[in-house]
């Protein structure tokens, strides 16, 4: 079992991790505004433009997926959607939303929504995430879809997903979390790896009899 006080501690590792970037904008836009003669800069209010931006579509990401992962109640995929959206905006990749209605538990899609953020860290050179989803028998299956150059799910990542890792640190957190809420929601998590030619494909999947199309 994690240590609560050491999820806490590498949770807010991560997310000062990823809001250094856009943090950094903001600053140094500011800085070129001081420094200037007292007209706008279209520079710095470029770079203060793309620090905000980015700045709050993490947040209400992390937020809703990390912050909310214990909300409970019944929800449906959808609830997921806009924050994806606006995250997607700062992002190199694409997402493209191709999901049906799907009525599930509140938890399952802050798993879901994490794994869209887990396939854009499959695409070290942008490319497309595509969500779908369908019924197999009994059982409704969403599948978040990575496709670009180079393409590729670490070790570590699907180890953590899974339960199974060993290094617990911040780049292996949210998976972590995201395996954890999937098991406690009774979401099966599982992923293929296609190689193509010109790009790879990674599949993230994820099951469940609560999933409801």
């Amino acid at each position: 079992m994690i240590e609560n006080t050491k999820l806490t501690a590498l949770v807010a590792s991560r997310i000062c991790h990823d809001m250094v970037e856009p943090m950094s904008a903001i600053i140094q836009g500011l800085e070129m505004i001081k420094d200037g003669d007292g007209k706008p800069d279209p520079d710095a209010l470029s770079l203060l433009d793309h620090g905000v931006g980015k700045a709050w579509a993490k947040l209400e990401f992390f937020r809703f997926a990390m912050a909310g992962a214990m909300a409970e109640g019944d929800s449906e995929l959808e609830e997921g959607h806009a924050v994806a959206t606006k995250l997607y905006s700062v992002l190199k990749s694409e997402l493209i939303w191709s999901a049906p209605a799907v009525k599930m538990p509140r938890p399952a899609v802050r798993v879901i929504v994490n794994l869209l953020l887990i396939a854009n860290e499959c695409l070290p050179r942008g490319g497309t995430v595509e969500i779908t989803a369908s019924k197999q028998g009994d059982v409704g299956e969403v599948i978040v879809t990575a496709t670009g150059p180079r393409g590729k799910l670490k070790d570590a990542t699907f180890a953590a997903l899974k339960g199974e890792g060993d290094d617990l640190n911040g780049h292996t957190i949210q998976p972590t979390l995201t395996g954890l809420l999937a098991r406690q929601g009774g979401v099966e998590l599982s992923a293929r790896e296609t190689a193509g030619e010109a790009a790879n494909k990674i599949e993230l999947i994820a099951r469940s009899a609560s999933f409801q199309l």
